[in-house]
């Protein structure tokens, strides 16, 4: 008598279980883009009220600038909302190609991803180092 082929067994993960749990790098790109674009929705009035507080007056920009120039906090938060919009454009683009039905394969995904982590990163340091 043979043995009967036994269909493969999924099961939804646990919560204790996610910290065994990899990611692959197409999941991450993913979250990431989802991630940045909620915190750039979010952060969005904040910034208009920030930069219409620079441009208003002469005033307004010198509060501006002793806001933004003598906090260190300040200018991590905007660095990482920097990174946000750099990623979130670069993470956007992928997905567009991806939708015309090209770099679907999984080495091709996972590279491209990789490298748009990597590219947002950078361009984001040459950002800051130039305008810090």
């Amino acid at each position: 008598m043979s043995n009967p082929r036994q269909s493969p067994v999924y099961r939804n993960i646990a919560v204790t279980n996610l910290m065994g749990y990899r990611l692959p790098a197409p999941g991450v790109a993913s979250i990431l883009h989802r991630i940045s674009g909620v915190a750039l929705f979010v952060c969005i009035p904040i910034l208009l009220g920030l930069l219409q507080m620079s441009l208003k007056s002469d005033a307004g920009f010198a509060a501006f600038r002793s806001v933004v120039w003598g906090n260190i906090f300040a200018k991590l938060i905007l660095s990482g909302l920097l990174w946000a919009m750099i990623y979130h454009t670069f993470a956007g683009v992928r997905h567009m190609i991806q939708d015309r039905n090209q770099w679907l394969d999984l080495p091709t995904s996972t590279s491209t991803a990789i490298g748009v982590m990597i590219a947002s990163v950078v361009v984001t340091l040459l950002v800051v180092w130039r305008v810090w």
